[in-house]
Order: C-alpha cells, then structure tokens, then sequence
C-alpha cells in the first residue's frame, strides 16, 4: 500500500476579474471588488493583464488636480 501525500497549498485563493465590457478605469474595478481585493492587487492584475494582452489602455483621462487616470478597455481576441 502506498499513500500518495499531496502538499497543502496555503495563502489566499485566488481571485478572478471579470472585465467589463465597455472603458473602465481601475477605480470602478476596485470598487466592485473592494470586499475581496486591494486596491494594489486590483493594479497589479491590470497591469499583469495589459501585458497579456488581455485589456488595452485607451487614454489617459487627467483631471484638473490630482493623479491621471488611466482608461482601460477589453481587447478584441
């Protein structure tokens, strides 16, 4: 009899976006899963995800104060 010992994966499960159809920036893909991700993990999969072809930027929206904001949109695959 042998026994086949799987090791336990630990940490978190990870979290899978789904995309919106239309241009969004990541401040309305944090807010919709601000229960379950970071605002920096939601950064780091848009990016993961523009370097995989996955989304494309747009544009850079600027306002008058603060930081730009970048507009994302799903790639057409």
């Amino acid at each position: 009899m042998t026994e086949v010992n799987k090791p336990i994966k630990r940490g978190r499960k990870p979290v899978n976006i789904e995309w919106p159809d239309r241009e969004f920036t990541a401040s309305e893909v944090a807010e919709t899963v601000a229960d379950r991700l970071s605002r920096v993990s939601v950064h780091n999969k848009l990016n993961k995800a523009v370097q995989n072809g996955e989304l494309s930027i747009v544009r850079k929206s600027e306002g008058k104060m603060g930081r730009p904001h970048v507009v994302y949109v799903k790639s057409r695959n």
